[in-house]
């Protein structure tokens, strides 16, 4: 009894020893220290939807461009939200951030990021639920919310996505955060087709707005908006025509839309019900309607044709939106006879008037923009006062041109007033417009960069401004520069603005393997730089690497590379670390590596000692910045741009070794001391083979006999068991165990 009764007790201490750690262990990991609360109630926000946002006297970044497929166990720091002051950020403390979600964030899809709705911020991470088999599903996207200050992450999430490119926006309307998103190819009454949601995140009800639609435009520049414009099909489903060969519709929908138009469906169509298999869901509202006369067709009117397409008597038309921006829908048209896509403008305020004709409102074909249009998805659009559409900014292979309107039309002859070049560099890809202090800048990448390299020129000039007259070598506003080698990643989001400091996702030469976000500052004396202050820096650059193979490699053997590592590191002591190393390793001469000339020039680079001899300073420039509290003088790289954020351990301690593989000699490696049988001859090495081969074989028999005899002997002293068969009579009882041994088993703890 005395042993039971330990037993229990032991059993019960164990359980609460269990529960008491378990329950220590889930206090500590859900702890979580909340931040120094920013102005989190009615603090403007700016730039919403890219992987940084402004809010209050903070910036909130994504840290790096991280894979789906990385560990999401809450621990990221690569990919994960973090956040650094504005004066911080002013002051180029750089390092000094704090982790607002330690959560890879990630969408396949870079047309949205970054969120924040009052004292919240939204995002997407890869699932981190697992399937029957325990793999970890990551390719799927949760899209969740977290408190600024970091204390509260919404409960498992809002919504989970198969498709982890899912086009989507995190939208506001009255107050209520809505998840606008498109299903690319979603199956839900049978067919696969495209379709849009809108998700409530204060209520969870997903609604569906539209099903199976043609092409889905969200505004271009306004991440915000929760307005989205769509084309559609047409289909009779009395007599089961379609009429998509001819013609096809736009709509337009909001986030907050739940009504449905359902068209009589129920009337018309026997047996419709519109819960369980409809036919039809649109909770839009009809902007442009292509009927018109189909050929071999009398009744092509359908229930979802708008007021007057019972009397038009013209082409059907079939149409594809081009952009939505400003207030402005652009869109294509064609028709059957016409295949030559034309390119319309019709603003927002109009088209959604009280009143409005979605049939009798197509304007005619002399009000087009351009006749053809069929380049028209890449226009960048310009406007003047009082949001008129003035023109566009039109990228070619050979360059970038500006497009006045003139007369309600896009310019078509080159170098005159309508249409000219920007730029003849070669093909460029547009990055993003902005403002500055002197005029409206197009920023844009070439070819020739590991991802996006970043170039600008100012294009509130006339013809005669990019002509090249009369100061040809001149650097203005009008001559395109590039920035530094800043190389962005070309396959995430693109580079954006914190007042003066661009911000960017590095694919510089030493970055292409870790893409973290660097910021380089182009502002002085609080505006921003002028084309020709950016010309005089990148000559000041540029100057290094000239003066840096300059170096006399006679006289400083192997001083170049070394220099190099110390423009990106700015180390100092690793040289000597690597030099002593190969002293005491390897028995190597302490100017095996580098003279002693070549140490101390090494170092004088570092110190900045004689600043002249390795970059030509411009005029009226610092010659050293303040980066994370040091001073950085304008030979080293983090003069020019820097690391935003943090590095992870392993992530920071892989870009160490790289630099040090790329520009210095390897680490020393001990030699190997020979073994007493690598010095014996070949014949001895032969004997001594033979030697042990024999000597096992009799270890080996001498075992086996000894084994023998002990067993033999063993027996003698073993006692014998005889096994006794049981016999069961099993015919009246069914409750015998017959796998008893027929012992006592009350007796099995000795009492």
């Amino acid at each position: 009894m005395r042993k039971s009764f330990t037993k229990i007790i032991c059993f019960t201490a164990a359980i609460i020893v269990t529960l008491g750690v378990a329950l220590f262990s889930a206090c500590g990991k859900n702890k979580v220290n909340p931040l120094t609360p920013d102005n989190l109630g009615d603090a403007a926000v700016t730039s919403n939807g890219g992987f940084a946002v402004e809010k209050g006297d903070y910036v909130y970044f994504i840290n790096g461009k991280e894979n789906y497929t990385a560990d999401n166990g809450g621990n990221a720091v690569k990919g994960a939200i973090m956040r650094i002051s504005k004066a911080d950020l002013s002051a180029h403390n750089y390092s000094s951030v704090d982790t607002v979600v330690p959560s890879v964030i990630y969408s396949g899809n870079s047309n949205a990021g970054l969120y924040i709705y009052g004292d919240r911020i939204y995002y997407t991470t890869p699932s981190t639920e697992k399937n029957s088999d325990g793999e970890v599903q990551n390719s799927y996207l949760q899209f969740k919310s977290t408190k600024l200050d970091r204390t509260d992450t919404v409960k498992n999430y809002y919504l989970q996505l198969a498709d982890n490119s899912t086009e989507y926006r995190y939208v506001e309307v009255d107050g209520t955060v809505y998840i606008l998103y498109v299903a690319a190819s979603e199956n839900l009454y049978g067919t696969s087709c495209k379709n849009i949601h809108s998700y409530n995140t204060a209520n969870g009800v997903d609604t569906l707005l539209a099903y199976n639609v043609g092409d889905v435009t969200f505004d271009k520049y306004d991440l915000t908006n929760p307005r989205i414009y769509y084309t559609m099909n047409v289909t009779d489903y009395v007599t089961n025509t379609s009429y998509s060969e001819y013609y096809n519709q736009i709509y337009t929908v909001t986030a907050d839309e739940t009504q449905r138009n359902e068209y009589g469906l129920d009337k018309i169509v026997e047996d419709y019900d519109a819960e369980k298999d409809p036919l039809y869901v649109n909770c839009g509202s009809l902007v442009f309607d292509g009927i018109g006369k189909v050929q071999g067709m009398t009744q092509s009117v359908t229930p979802f044709n708008g007021e007057g397409a019972d009397s038009v008597e013209r082409s059907a038309y079939k149409y594809t939106v081009s952009a939505y921006e400003n207030g402005y829908l652009y869109y294509t048209r064609t028709t059957k006879q016409n295949s030559t896509a034309m390119l319309f403008a019709a603003k927002q305020s109009e088209i959604l008037s009280e009143g409005w004709k979605p049939v009798s409102g197509n304007p005619e074909d002399g009000a087009c923009l351009v006749r053809d249009g069929s380049s028209a998805s890449s226009y960048i659009y310009l406007y003047g006062a009082d949001n008129a559409l003035t023109g566009a900014l039109v990228t070619g292979s050979n360059g970038i041109e500006k497009v006045n309107v003139k007369d309600g039309k896009i310019g078509t002859v080159l170098n005159n007033e309508d249409r000219f070049y920007l730029t003849t560099d070669g093909q460029a890809t547009p990055l993003f417009t902005a403002k500055h202090d002197d005029g409206n800048y197009i920023y844009y990448s070439l070819t020739g960069g590991n991802g996006y390299t970043v170039h600008r020129v100012c294009y509130d000039g006339g013809y005669l401004d990019y002509s090249g007259f009369p100061l040809e070598d001149a650097v203005g506003k009008y001559t395109p520069v590039q920035l530094l080698d800043v190389d962005a990643s070309s396959n995430w989001y693109k580079p954006e603005f914190v007042d003066n400091q661009l911000l960017f996702p590095a694919q510089t030469a030493d970055m292409v393997s870790y893409e973290y976000i660097m910021v380089c500052d182009l502002g002085k004396d609080g505006k921003m730089m002028t084309n020709a202050q950016i010309d005089e820096l990148n000559d000041q650059f540029e100057s290094i690497e000239k003066k840096i193979t300059e170096v006399d490699d006679k006289t400083y053997e192997n001083l170049q590379n070394a220099l190099r590592y110390a423009f990106f590191t700015g180390e100092s002591e690793y040289i000597g670390t690597l030099i002593q190393a190969y002293v005491d390793i390897q028995g190597k001469d302490v100017e095996y590596l580098w003279s002693e000339e070549s140490v101390a020039k090494y170092h004088e680079f570092v110190k900045a000692e004689q600043l002249d001899e390795w970059v030509d300073v411009t005029e009226g420039r610092a010659t050293t910045v303040k980066v994370n509290g040091k001073d950085i003088a304008a030979n080293k790289r983090d003069y020019y741009y820097s690391l935003l954020g943090k590095m992870s351990d392993k992530d920071s301690e892989a870009y160490a070794k790289s630099l040090r593989d790329q520009y210095l000699q390897s680490y020393p490696e001990k030699p190997v001391t020979p073994d007493w049988y690598s010095t014996l001859s070949k014949g001895a090495k032969i004997g001594f083979i033979v030697g042990v081969s024999a000597g096992g074989a009799i270890i080996l028999a001498g075992a086996a006999v000894l084994t023998v005899y002990l067993v033999r002997k063993r027996r003698k002293k073993m006692p014998t068991y005889v096994k006794r068969s049981i016999k069961v009579d099993t015919t009246d009882d069914k409750n015998i165990d017959v796998y008893s041994t027929g012992e006592d088993e009350s007796s099995a703890d000795g009492e």
